[in-house]
């Protein structure tokens, strides 16, 4: 398996790359909790209930960490923190935490591995592969086709990989 990518032109009018080709990861697929669940259920001997009740409480023990304003680390996967925006002030007595802080996030780092070439690849992506995807946003046709048609790349089906993700 691999994932999918589109290719895309960079329209924008200002644009010093106006005209160029990109590809950007696309998804057309969701694996929910319910799937997790029975994937996990299938390879060991923890019952889907238990799966869900697990994942369920893991997401309400790092709601409350991060609320505390600690980071949450799982090993393999990465490190969730708190991030937020604010609007800068010139004199800092007139800094207003509701005014002047907005849009809390949450900001997500990968575990990662760094190979023999001093690469860093996220631990999720080790033995990415990529592969194009056949229909184009906005297209009812298949590549190839006059309407969604991409004049960039002749072979749709192709796949490339292993990848670094660095």
């Amino acid at each position: 398996m691999s994932i999918k990518y589109r290719l895309y032109q960079d329209n924008r009018t200002n644009s010093k790359h106006k005209g160029a080709w990109y590809a950007r990861a696309f998804s057309p697929e969701l694996v929910d909790m319910k799937e997790l669940a029975n994937r996990i259920n299938n390879s060991c001997t923890v019952t889907h209930s238990d799966v869900i009740a697990v994942i369920t409480a893991l997401v309400g023990e790092m709601n409350y960490a991060l609320r505390e304003g600690k980071r949450v680390k799982l090993d393999s996967l990465g490190t969730f923190r708190v991030g937020i925006h604010s609007q800068g002030v010139t004199n800092v007595k007139d800094f207003n935490v509701q005014k002047h802080i907005s849009r809390p996030h949450v900001i997500f780092t990968p575990a990662v591995s760094v190979g023999a070439d001093r690469r860093r690849t996220p631990l999720l992506l080790t033995g990415l592969k990529v592969q194009e995807s056949l229909v184009y946003k906005g297209s009812t046709k298949k590549k190839g086709g006059k309407k969604g048609s991409n004049p960039a790349s002749s072979e749709g089906n192709e796949e490339h990989g292993p990848i670094s993700a660095g």
